[in-house]
């Protein structure tokens, strides 16, 4: 069976999720609901409407197609390999993960009675105390206190970064009785198990408040082990490697050792890659038919004329592009997330260019429901830019990766020490990459419009000389402004300076 007879037959059989519109006097009158839809390890362009790769997505390609789509928008960073905590940290607060204690975004490193502890305001606790109900399901990866605070009701929450995918560990929540015992279902996919959860709240909400709901997937994660029918869609001797695919990174660089590149091996093969490729897209397709599914449910509710749909990943993947597995750099495919927006007032079949954080969400809803934004938000409202009364909220956009110090400790002899250190800009088609490690700097310039791919390092071009210098102080300012602590003038920034003091001089 082709991948184009699949698709038609996922598009034949899809549930309508029709999103209506009001006008903004509507939508003064009664509060908006918001659904926020978001899955673990996604990166942007695994949707067919982007038509970037061989994915089936029926359910995600409706909300591009009835919204607005950011083409543009990126995660910060992460100063560990565990991206997706970091992401999340910064998405609940709307603030730089520089400015957030690493209580939310390391909890490792922390004792456990301090773990998830921060006085920062949440999107969720916000809205809660704007007169919304909050509901949450799926992956909590900043600590309890955050979801005891934010939300009227938890249910099948699995907190942690990663788990497997039949048999997910999950326990429900209220603030009259607390947490309940651990449960799972080794017949349902992870995916099934929220969906569940979360068509069950929408079915039996009451309709005296406002909703505000939370759905985190634990997929497409690692273990990639979607449903059997969806890992037929993908026969992996029918994936196109990306243009990018490289045996091995042109240069050493941080975290070349960490869990997730460990999931390939050295050098990386066509073959390996290719089922690694089919099965990161069973698991979005698997994941797209439990977003079908929700919302169906919303739909039938006849709430959905007043529901904004948030719909985004919290970061990316390379699966196989630049030699690398993980997502532990600040190439595109590792930082690029999708992210949109419909739901009432909100135009459809509009794409925008505009340079956006996934951290941009908080302010944003904010910006969409009229609520004032809490003076501790540190990002943008994207609300202008959705409604099409401005182009943009920022000229430039930074990113910023660096291997966690502490994992120098569990190193064997001989092994690569795992530290390294990466900060970019990106302004209008011009991306500059410095990565330090051990002693070598090495800078790259990519014209995105020209080379997507990040494939042509343009760095040692004298016409380009003025550029970079350009870039590189936009950057130093940004850095600045965001306390980032990274000094470029120093071997890795600096980064591990006050690590080596304590630890290796010992």
């Amino acid at each position: 069976m082709t991948l184009k007879l699949i698709k038609g037959i996922f598009l034949f059989g899809v549930l309508s999720a029709c999103i209506g519109c009001t006008n903004k006097s509507e939508i003064k009158r009664e509060k908006p609901n918001i659904l926020f839809l978001f899955t673990d390890d996604q990166r942007y362009g695994t949707i067919g409407e982007l038509h970037q790769d061989e994915v089936v997505t029926p359910n995600m390609d409706k909300l591009v197609q009835q919204g607005v789509c950011f083409e543009n928008a990126y995660i910060l960073g992460a100063p560990h390999g565990a991206v997706c905590s970091p992401s999340r940290a910064m998405l609940m607060t709307g603030r730089h993960y520089y400015n957030l204690p690493v209580n939310v975004y390391a909890q490792w490193a922390i004792p456990l009675s301090e773990r998830g502890k921060c006085d920062y305001i949440t999107f969720p606790e916000y809205f809660k105390a704007n007169g919304y109900e909050t509901f949450a399901t799926g992956k909590q990866h900043n600590g309890t206190p955050w979801v005891e605070r934010g939300f009227d009701v938890g249910k099948a929450i699995y907190m942690g970064g990663m788990t497997k995918h039949f048999g997910t560990s999950v326990k429900d929540y209220s603030p009259d009785t607390g947490w309940s015992q651990v449960y799972s279902n080794a017949e349902k996919f992870s995916s099934e198990v929220f969906a569940d959860a979360a068509i069950s709240y929408l079915q039996t909400k009451k309709k005296n408040k406002p909703f505000l709901m939370y759905v985190s997937f634990t997929a497409p994660h690692d273990p990639r082990t979607a449903p059997e029918a969806y890992h037929l869609m993908y026969p992996s001797d029918g994936i196109t490697l990306p243009a990018n695919f490289m045996s091995k990174h042109p240069f050493p660089i941080g975290d070349m050792q960490i869990r997730d590149e460990n999931l390939a091996a050295f050098p990386r093969t066509q073959a390996e890659i290719k089922k690694h490729i089919s099965d990161y897209y069973a698991m979005i397709s698997a994941t797209d038919t439990q977003i079908g599914r929700i919302l169906e449910a919303l739909e039938n509710t006849g709430m959905a004329d007043n529901t904004i749909i948030v719909f985004s990943g919290d970061n990316g993947l390379a699966v196989g592009q630049h030699g690398l597995v993980g997502k532990q750099s600040i190439y595109e495919h590792s930082v690029k997330v999708p992210l949109v927006f419909c739901g009432p007032g909100i135009p459809q079949h509009q794409r925008t260019n505009a340079l956006a954080y996934l951290h941009d969400v908080f302010p944003t809803l904010c910006g969409l429901c009229g609520l004032d934004i809490p003076e501790s938000v540190q990002t943008k409202d994207l609300s202008g830019v959705i409604s099409g009364k401005k182009d943009m909220v920022r000229e430039a956009i930074y990113f910023g990766y660096s291997a966690w110090p502490g994992d120098i400790l569990n190193k064997k002899e001989g092994e690569d020490n795992g530290r390294g250190v990466h900060r970019g800009i990106r302004k209008g088609d011009w991306k500059l990459i410095l990565s330090s490690k051990d002693g070598v700097l090495t800078t790259q310039l990519f014209n995105l419009k020209e080379d997507p791919f990040e494939l042509n390092n343009v760095f040692d071009d004298q016409s380009n000389a003025a550029k970079i210098k350009a870039l590189k102080s936009n950057l130093e300012q940004l850095m600045k402004t965001f306390k980032d602590p990274a000094d470029l003038n120093k071997d890795m920034f600096g980064l591990y300076d006050a690590f080596d003091a304590g630890h290796l001089n010992q």
